[in-house]
């Protein structure tokens, strides 16, 4: 097997990653993954090493000069990439946990929250000491980016489930996972396990809500018309968050990241939402007919 096959298998569903990844960051961790493969790395050891980049990254924000963002953004670049390294592995290797999974989402949420706060204390030096904005741009910055997120993955959840064929998939996976703790509880596991099966229970139900939908459109028609929409929402995705936060710090322009984020970010969610609007509408119109 080549290493494009092998690159292949360690994505996901192709549709399921933003392109930035396909192209850009999950080769670079694909290299790297390659590179220690025959050592003993697993998933968590890269979550681990993501976690530590990110605090190196909010370590040189927090000094508000031109090398710190500079430095910030390279360890920030890090830390993207030693987080698609964890699901390679694991995919790869085949030797994922639900405790490793839970581990990465941990990671992701407090890289964020780490390198936003940080930012915003960065520019606080830089621009004026007593300089209130930069807060309220994080806080407007940083919600408007939840919400982007949130949008991009319902819609890509809705496309899988289409794809798919299965408005409940999400669903079902929680059930299994419920179906796992109860056989672990029974069958007295250690406690570890049953500990990382209750955690990921919750997470994984917190962050899918009620994902169960019904198809109400025929699923290849469907695709056929949303494939370039899921493509456009990728364009507020975290990937091209982070990239603009990365490159906007290099330029020793962070301030253009809230331009981005807040002013191009939201424009292109209410575009997206008229967009969407009227493709389920033609779907609808063409069901009725």
């Amino acid at each position: 097997m080549n290493w494009l096959q092998e690159y292949k298998m360690s994505l996901k569903n192709l549709h399921a990653e933003e392109p930035l990844d396909v192209y850009f960051y999950r080769p670079l961790a694909f290299l790297l993954v390659k590179t220690f493969y025959s050592l003993p790395i697993t998933p968590n050891h890269y979550s681990l090493a993501a976690l530590l980049a990110g605090i190196a990254a909010g370590y040189n924000f927090l000094q508000g000069t031109s090398l710190g963002f500079k430095w910030g953004a390279f360890y920030f670049l890090l830390s993207a990439i030693f987080d698609c390294c964890d699901g390679m592995v694991a995919r790869l290797k085949k030797n994922g946990t639900e405790f490793g999974r839970l581990i990465d989402g941990v990671v992701d949420y407090a890289v964020n929250v780490i390198i936003y706060v940080t930012l915003a204390l960065g520019l606080k030096k830089q621009y004026s000491p007593d300089l209130f904005q930069p807060w309220l741009l994080v806080v407007v910055a940083g919600v408007s980016k939840a919400i982007h997120s949130i949008s991009y993955d319902h819609y890509l959840t809705e496309y899988l489930s289409y794809e798919k064929g299965d408005g409940g998939f999400v669903v079902r996976e929680i059930e299994d996972l419920r179906n796992r703790l109860d056989q672990s509880e029974k069958s007295n596991a250690p406690f570890i396990r049953r500990l990382a099966l209750k955690l990921y229970l919750v997470y994984s139900s917190l962050q899918a809500g009620n994902q169960e939908r019904t198809l109400v459109f025929n699923p290849r028609i469907y695709c056929e018309r949303n494939l370039r929409a899921l493509k456009m929402w990728s364009f507020i995705g975290p990937s091209v968050h982070i990239s603009v936060l990365i490159i906007t710090c290099i330029l020793n322009e962070p301030y253009l990241l809230f331009f981005y984020t807040v002013g191009f970010g939201n424009l292109w969610l209410m575009m997206m939402f008229i967009y969407q609007f009227k493709i389920n509408q033609e779907l609808s119109e063409e069901r009725a007919a």
